[in-house]
């Protein structure tokens, strides 16, 4: 959905000898609804004036430091975006930060908001964490890698890619809001069910899952079998986002079709319980080749003889809104430990990015991508209804799902 956040930054003189720059951040809120905790992007590369490698930034709201991060998106050791979190914006309503770049580093540290990680699964089960993985497409090494891929999360709920021809986000729902992966890892034992942690909510089998990204053969998604090669690298671990890639290269939809390098990046900022996923071509689409949408909750016909189940509910739009709600199984292997529970899935793309909508037994669907595109993103979210702060029924979670507004931040200076 297309931003209605502004930001307009104001450069400041700055002493070419200290190598600092200041710059005043003006954030306006002209959607219709409140924003909590609008994500404020700044790219370093498009900041007037600025001749050296920003090492360190510090951003004050009045006279108050508040956490922000820097980031190196292309691993080349230098930092390309700098971001943080407003605070509370009305409808209408604005405020001004003062942002100082400077050259020389700093040991300021703020309390992580978000967290993110890779591990092995080693034969010692010691499971040392990795912070990227490629392999073959050939290669099958779902198995070697704990939680099966590179796990993410913020306050409020948790994802995990898999690293595998399915490449499915899978869910993670959280009674209270807090930061639980390093604790849990995505494997809830029964003592940290006991004590409040969450746990994985939702099996999605052969489904898309929950906005999971697929390729389109014209008639149905289709996993990323063929390959040349598949990786995952955590691009950034906090204290204010979470960014992980996943990179297709030769991706082809059948044995006919030319190969293409897909780059997928997934960020997840504090305070937000959705996923932006962004996704950048090797050259521009002639036809619809890829999907993604949400699944249809409840396919089990022994989750629904269960007390407590729910009757599986959604929809797709063609203004790119799906949702879902119903109940399941979230792990086969442990259904006394976790029998099904109610959740919500739902996605949101932009109109200009969708060549369609339809549905199949499994899922509601959008086809991606028009005739000339090469970049096109969409967010994902889900709730869980055990979260103490959160939807409890159908009802609630599609009129949380229609009012969701998924706003980007534009800078200007």
């Amino acid at each position: 959905m297309k931003s209605q956040l502004i930001a307009i930054a104001f450069l400041l003189p700055f002493s070419a000898h200290a190598q600092q720059k200041e710059l005043k951040v003006s954030v306006k809120n002209e959607t219709k609804q409140e924003k909590t905790a609008a994500p404020v992007l700044i790219r370093l590369s498009e900041v007037k004036g600025l001749k050296f490698d920003v090492c360190s930034a510090m951003v004050k709201d009045g006279e108050k430091v508040i956490p922000s991060q820097l980031d190196d998106l292309n691993n080349d050791g230098k930092n390309d975006e700098l971001c943080f979190i407003s605070s509370p914006l009305s409808s209408g309503g604005s405020q001004t930060y003062t942002v100082s770049l400077s050259a020389s580093p700093s040991s300021t540290t703020f309390e992580p908001r978000v967290y993110s990680d890779m591990m092995l699964d080693d034969k010692k089960k010691k499971h040392p964490f990795i912070t990227a993985i490629e392999a073959p497409g050939s290669t099958n090494i779902y198995n070697d890698l704990y939680h099966h891929g590179a796990a993410f999360e913020s306050e409020l709920t948790a994802y995990r890619i898999y690293f595998d021809h399915r490449q499915n986000i899978d869910i993670y729902g959280k009674k209270s809001r807090q930061l639980e992966l390093a604790a849990t890892n995505f494997y809830t034992t029964p003592e940290q069910q006991s004590a409040g942690y969450g746990n994985d909510v939702l099996w999605a089998g052969n489904s898309i899952g929950c906005g999971s990204l697929k390729m389109w053969d014209g008639h149905a998604p289709v996993n990323w079998t063929d390959v040349r090669s598949r990786s995952q690298r955590i691009v950034a671990n906090g204290p204010v986002r979470t960014l992980v890639e996943v990179i297709d290269r030769g991706a082809r939809v059948d044995s006919t079709s030319s190969p293409i390098d897909v780059r997928t990046l997934y960020s997840q900022y504090a305070g937000h319980r959705d996923v932006r996923v962004d996704i950048t071509l090797s050259r521009p689409v002639t036809t619809p080749i890829l999907c993604t949408g949400v699944q249809k909750i409840g396919s089990s016909a022994e989750a629904f003889a269960q007390n407590g189940c729910v009757k599986s509910e959604g929809f797709v739009k063609q203004n790119g809104l799906a949702a879902s709600w119903g109940s399941d199984y979230p792990e086969m292997g442990k259904k006394e430990q976790f029998p099904p529970e109610p959740v919500g899935l739902a996605i949101r793309v932009p109109e200009t990015y969708i060549a369609s909508t339809t549905t199949d037994d499994l899922n509601y669907l959008i086809v991606l991508g028009k005739p000339g595109q090469q970049q096109l993103h969409y967010h994902v979210m889900f709730g869980a209804a055990k979260e103490t702060e959160g939807c409890h029924n159908a009802t609630e979670w599609f009129r949380y799902a229609e009012s969701w507004d998924p706003s980007d931040v534009t800078i200007r200076y």
